[in-house]
């Protein structure tokens, strides 16, 4: 069945992986019975089970039997269960039929149908109808031909892989390191003049609103460049090469380098706008990294290199609200930071994007 198969590939795609063992058959196509997934977002599991209601003998039966015991020895997850069938009939369609009123047990199972011959998807009772975008990538597996020759797992894997590749628009990460060591070493030349000579570089660079004003227009990229010491620097440097790693990767070191300064420039404008404090420090660009791989998640509803949208989230939401807790910190610049990453990112993507087609 192409459906099988086309959904096969899609979920791979968006980081499903496929359950070992839970299978009848490594060649995946019309005579699949039965395929199991699993999938880490944030906090929650997520599992999806294909059943081929016009293959798999007693599909109902495997459903209460087999699923139900596998997923019930697992902590907490959300099993959708889809029954694909050309003619559901209506032993199937009733025991789809189902209401699901609490929703804080540990195992919660969804039972949907694929309609492969009107090519919808049946969700009956009271029960979620999208989840993690899977009803989505339900729909867009009924188009892709009456049949298609089946496909070892392995096969499927390495064209998954090969298509996350393609994505992969810088094969190194060197710009972020040449930021990191740019860092480093004005720092270090701002420690020796602070300690030989006895000025800061930080007099000269640092972000203020009074400096600004008075034409110190160059300090809007001259204060992400100076640090306020070691431990300031080294955990930007850390944030620098998780988050701008990341972003280099996948947008490319060209627009990497756009989205760094635009959201160090934006971080730069709100402290002035905001605050008449002076700051020096990366954390508002880095900021803006963090929002473009925020960004690259939503866009290609997939991880990247392990950092889903729902950790992006929480990265985003502790940085910013730590730093309201804790002495001279410049809050205002991480969030025109962030801001402007996201805007930049979201400009960057949806241009990819209409390029593309």
């Amino acid at each position: 069945m192409a459906f099988i198969k086309n959904l096969t590939e899609k979920l791979l795609e968006h980081e499903y992986r496929i359950i070992p063992n839970f299978y009848n058959n490594k060649s995946i196509g019309d005579d699949t019975e039965y395929i199991g997934f699993l999938k880490q977002s944030g906090a929650m599991l997520y599992g999806v089970v294909l059943i081929n209601a016009d293959k798999k003998y007693d599909h109902i039966g495997f459903c209460k039997d087999a699923v139900n015991n596998y997923f019930a020895r697992l902590k907490k997850a959300i099993v959708v269960v889809l029954f694909v069938s050309e003619d559901p009939d209506e032993e199937l369609l009733s025991f789809a039929e189902q209401d699901i009123e609490d929703y804080t047990e540990d195992i919660i199972s969804i039972i949907w149908i694929a309609d492969t011959g009107k090519k919808k998807l049946i969700v009956k009772g009271s029960q979620p109808n999208k989840i993690l975008e899977l009803d989505k990538l339900i729909r867009a597996s009924f188009d892709g031909g009456e049949y298609t020759a089946a496909q070892d797992i392995s096969t499927l894997y390495a064209k998954t892989s090969d298509k996350r590749k393609a994505e992969i628009k810088s094969g190194n990460i060197y710009l972020t390191y040449a930021l990191i060591l740019i860092n480093g070493f004005i720092l270090a030349v701002d420690m020796i003049c602070d300690n030989l000579y006895g000025f800061s570089l930080s007099g000269y660079g640092a972000l203020s609103r009074e400096l600004v004003l008075s034409g110190g227009w160059y300090t809007l990229i001259t204060y992400f460049f100076l640090h306020g010491g070691l431990m300031h620097f080294m955990t930007n440097a850390l944030s620098l090469y998780i988050f701008g790693g990341r972003t280099e990767r996948y947008f490319g070191k060209l627009k990497m380098l756009i989205i760094y300064f635009l959201s160090g420039l934006g971080s730069g404008f709100l402290t002035v706008l905001c605050t008449s404090s002076a700051a020096v420090g990366a954390s508002g660009a880095i900021f803006g990294l963090m929002g473009a791989v925020l960004v690259y998640t939503r866009l290609k509803k997939r991880p990247a290199d392990g950092l889903d949208t729902y950790l992006l989230v929480i990265f985003a939401i502790i940085g910013i609200l730590s730093g309201f807790m804790m002495p001279d910190v410049d809050n205002w610049g991480h969030i025109g930071g962030f801001i402007t990453g996201i805007i930049t990112a979201f400009v960057i993507g949806n241009c990819e994007t209409r390029q593309a087609r």
